[in-house]
């Protein structure tokens, strides 16, 4: 069963699997589920994709293939740029960096979804599944709350073709894609 919280809870409150409703400052209505505690405060993820899409990279051609990475990608700056900046302040302000770079959003890996590295890159053996995304429904997400379903990024750049990156299938499956095709993105924040 999901409660419905306020932001006027103390995130000490929050359980996993907690959904809190908020809309965007252009008035998109978005709902995030909390899918894990963390010393810091609860990791929470967009229930959908937001009704944008976007591509991991705009254009990779001519670039080094070292260089296509998560970190570099087009997709990072629109998160903590365009994206981050339609947040309502109310959740702004209790956000804190989801990384060591600084982020205040990021999209989910490829284990935090299926619990295995099927097409992207290995990971730390530390991070582990969410507990909701063992229920098939979790991984399936909507363009934006009203949309069709929507294949969505993944952070794992593909094990074997610099040019793909892991996503979630419309059905809630693993995939891959080309990373200058748009895709859905659910955007994942930290809030103390």
């Amino acid at each position: 069963m999901e409660v419905k919280r306020t932001m006027t809870v103390d995130v000490e409150m929050f359980e996993v699997g907690d959904v809190i409703k908020f809309k965007l400052t252009d008035g998109e209505k978005v709902q995030a589920k909390a899918v894990k505690e963390k010393p810091e405060g609860m990791l929470f993820v967009l229930v959908d994709c937001l009704a944008k899409e976007y591509p991991m990279f705009k254009n990779i051609d001519g670039m080094d293939e070292d260089d296509i990475t998560y970190m570099n990608s087009d997709l990072r700056k629109a998160l903590n740029g365009e994206i981050i900046a339609r947040f309502p302040e109310e959740i702004r302000s209790r956000m804190i960096a989801v990384n060591t770079e600084g982020d205040m959003l990021r999209i989910p890996s490829e284990k935090e979804i299926f619990g295995e590295n099927v097409y992207g890159q290995a990971e730390d053996k530390k991070v582990k599944r969410w507990k909701p995304m063992k229920k098939r429904r979790n991984r399936i997400a909507f363009q934006g709350k009203e949309g069709a379903w929507e294949w969505y990024w993944l952070m794992n750049r593909h094990q074997e073709y610099a040019s793909g990156f892991a996503l979630v299938g419309y059905g809630g499956g693993a995939d891959y894609g080309y990373a200058s095709y748009s895709s859905g993105v659910r955007p994942v924040f930290l809030l103390s």
